[in-house]
């Protein structure tokens, strides 16, 4: 016996050995937010699989991959009904979803778009701030509540005034549809709504629905993001599954995994302090080092310093206490690995009044290790990856250095000389 997964038609059209008219199909065409059926067409010991169905005006074209029948003859057509009836659960679950969000959120609640597949679906509704993580659970408590209910979901095509004047417009929360008659699809008293797509016969077939995320995709429009039957199933899992990894890592339990975490957040924020504390006293040992190898510059001091370990945070530090305390200082530090070099470089006051730009410094040693750099006239960094390039990045920043206290000089020059004129 022929059902919904099977039927025999004649094929009407063939079309670039690729698309297939057939008199009749069962094949559900792309549409309203759901993917189109999978399948096979069984012919002449040969089965090639329908990769895609779409609705050109009032044909239905089914996109084949493999052998094509010829014109005339007789095919079987077989639905992947496991790729079907999963988005006929998550068809069905949308509508759940958004009966539940309206009778958690309040009636403002209006469905702004949907996209239905096989593992995850998703519903954007109207809604005026964030959801709450109470609100994701109530409405997820709700929603399985009406799957349990095992709720009737009956399919009718009713005359457009009908329906209108017996549900109101909120039919239309798909979108509107043509036609002086409707098929409206209504699951009890939970929620009805005009729709073309397929749909499970009771709220119980869904089995269970997990909401897997939800974000704010524009102003008054929340994306839930969910899974329905056995993807539901396995969301829970794998969040699960993460929960196990973590409790492994921190070694407790799961029960006790919250307080497990709380005392590592608690440590590490302790040992980020104690970090910084070191910094600064390594820092401040080094100040007295650096400026024993400061080289004179136009009545400027400048200091380049390599750190053996890339450590940027180190050097800022560094360069920030040693000019602190020698205004006139320009530091250039550096450091790198086995991929990148790193420069730091930052000037004090008395240095910046004299013409000195760290960031043009930064930006300019930066380019010879074939990167780049940025900052402000008082502290700048920048890296790049040739690595054995760093003395010649060195020297272009002395170069730099040398040019900024030049260029300052002339100009203080050309206004005194405009001032005794005057």
């Amino acid at each position: 016996m022929k059902t919904l997964r099977e039927f025999e038609a004649k094929v009407l059209r063939v079309l670039k050995d690729k698309y297939i008219v057939l008199e009749k199909t069962a094949f559900y065409p792309e549409g309203g937010g759901q993917p189109a059926d999978h399948g096979y067409l069984k012919f002449d010991k040969t089965r090639s699989e329908v990769v895609g169905v779409q609705k050109i005006g009032n044909v239905i074209v089914h996109v084949i991959k493999g052998l094509v029948p010829k014109e005339g003859s007789k095919v079987v057509g077989a639905i992947d009904w496991e790729h079907r009836n999963s988005l006929m659960k998550h068809h069905t679950a949308t509508h759940v979803l958004v009966g539940a969000a309206r009778r958690v959120l309040g009636e403002h609640v209006w469905q702004a778009g949907a996209q239905k597949d096989v593992e995850r679906s998703r519903i954007d509704i109207s809604h005026f701030r964030r959801l709450t993580l109470d609100e994701i659970h109530e409405i997820e408590r709700l929603v399985n509540q009406a799957v349990a209910r095992n709720i009737p979901v009956e399919t009718a095509w009713v005359p457009r005034e009908e329906a209108e004047k017996r549900y109101g417009f909120r039919l239309y929360q798909g979108g509107v549809v043509p036609g002086r008659e409707i098929r409206v699809v209504k699951s009890g008293d939970w929620e009805v709504e005009a729709c073309g797509g397929t749909h499970l016969k009771n709220t119980g077939e869904i089995g269970f629905i997990k909401i897997v995320h939800t974000e704010r995709i524009q102003d008054g429009v929340e994306r839930i993001v969910f899974s329905a039957g056995l993807p539901a199933l396995e969301a829970v899992q794998e969040k699960e599954k993460s929960l196990w990894k973590i409790s492994e890592l921190l070694n407790a339990p799961l029960e006790k995994l919250e307080e497990a975490t709380k005392r590592l957040v608690k440590e590490w924020k302790e040992t980020r302090r104690e970090r910084e504390r070191l910094i600064e006293q390594f820092a401040v040992s080094e100040r007295s080092l650096e400026l024993r190898v400061a080289k004179p510059i136009d009545g400027i001091k400048f200091v380049k310093q390599e750190f053996e370990k890339l450590d940027v945070d180190l050097m800022i530090k560094t360069a920030s206490e040693l000019v602190k305390k020698n205004p006139e200082t320009v530091a250039v530090f550096h450091g790198a690995d086995r991929k990148t070099a790193r420069i730091v470089v930052m000037a004090g006051k008395k240095a910046i009044k004299r013409g000195i730009d760290s960031s043009e410094i930064a930006g300019e040693a930066a380019s010879v290790l074939g990167g780049g750099g940025s900052g402000r006239p008082d502290f700048a960094q920048g890296g790049g990856t040739q690595v054995k390039k760093v003395p010649d990045a060195l020297a272009k920043a002395e170069e730099v250095v040398k040019k900024q206290l030049e260029k300052k000089s002339k100009r203080l020059k050309k206004v005194r000389s405009f001032s005794w004129r005057c």
